[in-house]
């Protein structure tokens, strides 16, 4: 009597597998080259040989504790006032307003911002910048010469405005303005001033004496 195994014929292809499987775990090299003896007519059965290799490399450890701070120096500094106030008493104030008198801030806006007090640093920026572009623009008028007799700005005026920037000129900065060539076409104006109003008389203010006559207080420029 002769025992049949059902399947037999494909079990061998399986088993023969498994055989290389158990060779192959002993036959990595170390340059991680596999050799795997195939028969002939293994490539005439559909099977499929699955790999796994292992990492020769352990698990990454993790750091789980909350990381603490070494001192105070490096937590973040939260600045609370970004925008401190100027000073009521403060130079600028008497500044903006000399040029507001002579109608040199042209918009509603500066002109409501000028008399606000406290004042922010950053309108007070804002204020001269958009005050240093008005005047510069006089020396940009074709006629200058006749420009500058009607202009109610002194050379006195324009130092002082050259003096803000000067104090401010690092916020200027960060603000995106040019202080250095602002600060130099002030100066070519200063100087433009000079030689058009040379020897011209301006009077400054006229007062009443004790005695009824009248004094009227000159300035030559």
């Amino acid at each position: 009597m002769k025992l049949t195994i059902p399947g037999l014929r494909a079990l061998v292809p399986l088993g023969i597998m498994a055989v290389l499987a158990g060779v192959f775990t002993f036959s990595v090299s170390a340059d991680s080259t596999i050799t795997i003896p195939v028969p002939e007519d293994i490539k005439d059965k559909q099977v499929t040989l699955s790999l796994r290799i292992p990492p020769n490399t352990e698990p990454l450890k993790r750091d789980q504790s909350k990381p603490t701070l070494a001192s105070k120096r490096s937590l973040i500094i939260w600045n609370n006032n970004p925008s401190p106030k100027i000073d009521n008493n403060d130079e600028i104030h008497g500044v903006f307003n000399t040029f507001l008198r002579k109608g040199w801030f042209k918009n509603h806006a500066s002109r409501t911002l000028v008399r606000v007090r406290p004042m922010d640093k950053y309108y007070a920026i804002r204020l001269l910048q958009n005050l240093t572009e008005n005047v510069i623009e006089i020396g940009m008028a074709p006629n200058f010469g006749q420009v500058s007799k009607k202009c109610n700005l002194s050379v006195s005026d324009i130092e002082d405005l050259r003096r803000m920037l000067k104090r401010y000129e690092k916020d200027l900065i960060i603000f995106g303005m040019n202080v250095t060539k602002s600060d130099k076409d002030l100066l070519m104006l200063q100087e433009r001033f000079k030689k058009a109003r040379q020897g011209i008389l301006k009077v400054l203010r006229v007062e009443g004496g004790d005695d009824g006559d009248t004094i009227i207080h000159l300035s030559v420029e």
